[in-house]
């Protein structure tokens, strides 16, 4: 029987389990008393519109993107961002993807697309090397701003000063990177991101912020609460591009969560780093463990000898209560290039909750199992 006692739970890329109280009291209280936004115009609809509106404007204010589009996750913005965008040519990815990327990129591919797949030494793409591989056929850019694998973090505003000058569309995805670094995105066309990992929201939210003026087709059609008499879609924004009924507790939930992650931001950012930075300070110091992750941002990565992933992470899970991911974490390029695709990876994310006893405890159970 599956235990439900509390756990050490080090799984915050995927998830972070901690909630901040007025995250929680925000989701219930919209719940109880939710509308459907922009359905209607009576006063619970319209009071359900202002509180959407509320934390769409709180978007606009962290990535200083003046269009935001709410979508159900990180990977449906991703989707809509990159066939939205795409009109033919050329594409440059990198092979630090996740497949929220690969595959819409592979989509497109499969139908003519020629892709680049971009890799650097160190896991760091600079423009330097971005600039190679620019040409007259480029159309598109897709690169995550921090890994969810190793937790190594682009150049995103360098880059996207570059591709501005060029003037081809760059779209990040920023699952991992909103609410642990600050970035200037004035020069990205398009970032997506969730509210369940870094802005401590719940599941089921995410969100694309763009430019203005740029020509994107809708990816999912239907209801807009707008222009009901026309049986296309309309490209109004944001309706055009919300068809059917928003997550309203959700969406109220990362407004909350927004705002306790940016107030908050530098006491996160430098318990996170404290953490990361012991923990792969003593790893290095086991013979038997194999480090991945080179900067403290949150996200590390090992392997203990030729060790299943799956199998360390059981272990940490039923000896100590450990919460980690094994695996290639949806990233099957970056393993291939780490030569971890078979074995995978053991990946430890941190996050506010986090505490010195909790590394002390995995770095324990982890000098216990390599020498065993």
């Amino acid at each position: 029987m599956l235990s439900l006692k509390p756990c050490i739970y080090l799984d915050n890329s995927a998830t972070t389990r901690y909630k901040p109280r007025k995250v929680v009291r925000a989701v219930e209280k919209e719940l109880i008393r939710s509308a459907n936004a922009g359905r209607g115009g009576h006063r619970e609809s319209i009071r359900t519109l202002t509180k959407i509106e509320e934390c769409r404007e709180r978007i606009r204010d962290i990535t200083a993107l003046p269009e935001v589009v709410f979508t159900k996750s990180c990977t449906e913005a991703l989707n809509l961002a990159v066939f939205g965008l795409y009109k033919g040519g050329d594409i440059i990815t990198s092979v630090y993807e996740h497949n929220s990327v690969l595959r819409p990129i592979e989509r497109l591919k499969s139908k003519g697309a020629s892709v680049t797949y971009l890799s650097a030494k160190d896991g760091i793409i600079e423009p330097s090397i971005l600039k190679k591989h620019v040409n007259k056929k480029t159309s598109l850019v897709v690169l995550q701003e921090m890994s969810n694998v190793t937790g190594h973090i682009q150049p995103i505003e360098s880059l996207g000063t570059l591709l501005k000058e060029y003037g081809i569309p760059f779209i990040v995805d920023g699952a991992q990177s909103l609410g642990h670094v600050r970035t200037n995105y004035k020069d990205v066309s398009c970032l997506t991101a969730s509210a369940h990992k870094g802005l401590y929201a719940m599941q089921g939210t995410g969100f694309v912020a763009f430019q203005k003026g740029l020509d994107i087709e809708p990816l999912i059609l239907g209801g807009t609460g707008t222009d009901g008499a026309l049986l296309t879609q309309p490209k109004t924004i944001p309706e055009g591009y919300e068809a059917g009924t928003l997550g309203a507790p959700g969406i109220v939930g990362l407004k909350e969560g927004i705002d306790f992650t940016y107030s908050h931001f530098d006491q996160i950012a430098k318990k996170t780093f404290y953490l990361s930075k012991t923990l792969m300070d003593e790893l290095q110091k086991i013979r038997e463990v194999r480090l991945y992750t080179t900067s403290p941002s949150g996200v590390i990565s090992f392997n203990i000898a030729q060790k299943s992933s799956t199998e360390v992470a059981d272990y940490l899970d039923a000896n100590y209560g450990i919460c980690v991911r094994p695996g290639i974490h949806c990233a099957p390029l970056y393993h291939r290039h780490l030569g971890t695709l078979h074995q995978g990876a053991v990946r430890v994310s941190l996050a506010y909750d986090t505490t010195e006893k909790d590394v002390e405890t995995l770095l324990k159970a982890v000098r216990e199992y390599a020498v065993n």
